[in-house]
């Protein structure tokens, strides 16, 4: 009787292993999909094998930059997140279903970096890709991504170092926010009224980081759409807006005419920011986002 239990313990902890080992390929297979592998090519295209690359998106064009793989990108999205220089390849469209798939198939990519729905078409059409696994993700899964991408492209050393001085500057603002005992309310607007990041989103991530407290911390989604009433009753003292779509000078404009806002703290003490898309971009330069966060958000701790 005791060894059929044993044997049975056995079998099914066999089972749990392969299960997990499973699930941990499915879960690689949502982030990297069909992608090229990280030797040379029988065609010769170079050590990593990997000569003509496509970025369909801000965050992996300015990591693949930051990697130093700039002269090997020959076409992008149109984005004013992407990093200077990148106005000069070749244009794609907007990303998010809004791509000329004709003008990726003609540009003969080894490699495209692309969101899900992009992706997802380019690897019917039998091109290598590398598939975002997420529509959102926080500061962690940045760093994560900068690896992943070093990896495929075969960067890795660049990559880790990347990581390392990320790391390095979050410490040193979470060392100094330790110990706050009071954290200003925050309200970030992106697009428009009412439209911000909640909890597991890489922007609530950098305000919670930089020593503030999102108002939108009940909420149970990253994208949440929150009512001028919401707002007005959780009074922020600090209003972030994202230097997104119509003039930034236009939209604080409008924020502080506002009905009902004139009452806020953040609108009475002239405590409006603006934010530049980049701060709150999946790469490494929203590190910068988190710097200038904590400036707004402690002057008296974090002096230029």
């Amino acid at each position: 009787m005791n060894g059929r239990i044993k044997w049975l313990g056995i079998i099914l902890l066999i089972i749990l292993a392969t299960f997990s080992s499973y699930a941990l390929s499915l879960r690689r297979e949502n982030l990297v999909t069909n992608t090229l592998p990280l030797t040379p090519s029988p065609q010769g295209r170079g050590k990593e094998g990997i000569e003509r690359i496509i970025s369909l998106y801000s965050a992996a064009t300015q990591i693949l930059y930051d990697l130093g793989m700039a002269k090997r990108i020959v076409g992008v999205n149109r984005s004013s997140s992407n990093p200077p220089g990148a106005e000069k390849k070749v244009q794609l469209g907007r990303g998010f279903g809004h791509i000329n798939i004709e003008m990726v198939m003609a540009l003969e990519p080894d490699i495209v970096f692309a969101w899900r729905p992009d992706g997802k078409v380019l690897k019917e059409k039998g091109i290598p890709v590398f598939v975002r696994d997420s529509d959102t993700c926080d500061i962690k899964r940045v760093i994560g991504l900068v690896r992943d991408i070093g990896k495929v492209v075969g960067k890795e050393v660049q990559a880790e170092e990347i990581a390392y001085h990320m790391q390095e500057r979050i410490d040193k603002i979470k060392k100094k926010t330790a110990y706050i005992q009071s954290k200003p309310l925050v309200y970030f607007e992106s697009g428009s009224l009412g439209h911000t990041r909640g909890p597991g989103s890489l922007t609530y991530d950098l305000i919670t980081l930089a020593g503030g407290e999102n108002i939108a911390n009940d909420k149970l989604v990253a994208f949440p759409l929150l009512s001028n009433e919401y707002i007005i009753t959780k009074n922020p003292e600090i209003i972030i807006v994202e230097e997104y779509g119509a003039s930034i000078e236009k939209r604080i404009e409008e924020i502080k005419g506002r009905d009902g806002w004139q009452e806020i703290k953040a609108i009475k003490n002239n405590k409006i920011f603006r934010s530049p898309v980049y701060y709150t971009d999946y790469a490494p330069r929203c590190i910068e986002g988190l710097e200038q966060f904590a400036k707004w958000f402690h002057p008296e701790i974090f002096k230029e």
